[in-house]
């Protein structure tokens, strides 16, 4: 284990300069206790303020760092090899790297932001008691104890853009069945029954609303997160073949050579 493969830190205007080393190796969580920061990342801007937590995946491209004079966060870096060893459930983890990717900041109650610190200082605590008969082993425990707190957190999130998007059009309701179902479902017909219409209505629906068929919109987001595991390279073919209910590999190898032109071990090259 690296013996960086944790660091806790206090992060102000005054060292800054901490969040621009090596963040491509972390999982970087920056809980922010007082002030205002603002980032971008991939040319998207945010702000983050007072009791919100940003999370900066490994290899995402984050520049453009301004924090106020009075910003003060607490941040937890964890090696991505540290955080792969610890996934407590694989699918779950797509939909939460998913999630994040997105969504880089989530609001936090005080119950939330109390178990956050709490939960940060716990793995701390564990990983630089390197003299623990078990340290490997207590230290992965507590990490995913994090990590579910996070999901459930998470979970929250994904429940209320549920429901505010109920109010939304036919067409961006399916969008976000899309979004939130492609991992495991490529089938029109599972969209339409979700919103209580037909196949056909569905796709001309979409094609009314953005020029593409039903089918091209779920492809599309599907290539998206194939993508995105493909580059992770912890995963192996078969895990993310199975992972996304591909009934074998190479019903999975056909569909990536289909929407990528090449075989997925050839796309990783």
């Amino acid at each position: 284990m690296q013996t960086n493969a944790i660091r806790l830190l206090t992060i102000t205007d005054q060292n800054k300069k901490i969040l621009h080393e090596n963040l491509e190796n972390y999982f970087t969580h920056i809980l922010c206790e007082s002030g205002h920061a603002q980032f971008s990342i991939e040319n998207k801007s945010y702000s983050l303020k007072k009791n919100e937590i940003a999370i900066w995946l490994p290899k995402h491209t984050v520049s453009e760092i301004r924090l106020s004079t009075d910003f003060k966060a607490c941040c937890l870096m964890v090696s991505f090899d540290l955080m792969s060893q610890n996934n407590p459930d694989t699918r779950w983890g797509i939909k939460a790297y998913l999630f994040s990717k997105e969504h880089p900041i989530v609001s936090l109650s005080e119950k939330e932001r109390a178990i956050c610190l709490e939960n940060f200082a716990c793995i701390e605590k564990k990983h630089v008691d390197k003299d623990h008969t078990f340290h490997q082993q207590i230290l992965g425990h507590q990490l995913q104890l994090f990590i579910l707190d996070m999901w459930h957190i998470f979970s929250r999130e994904m429940g209320k853009r549920t429901s505010s998007m109920q109010q939304g059009t036919l067409f961006e309701r399916f969008l976000h069945e899309v979004r939130q179902h492609c991992i495991e479902e490529r089938e029109v017909c599972f969209y339409a029954d979700n919103l209580a219409i037909s196949a056909k209505y569905l796709t001309e629906i979409c094609k009314k609303s953005s020029g593409k068929t039903a089918s091209d919109w779920i492809q599309n987001y599907t290539t998206q997160r194939i993508i995105a595991l493909l580059e992770d390279k912890s995963l192996t073919i078969s895990e993310i073949a199975y992972m996304l209910n591909f009934s074998s590999l190479t019903f999975f190898s056909r569909y990536v050579r289909k929407v990528l032109g090449v075989a997925p071990s050839k796309f990783r090259e």
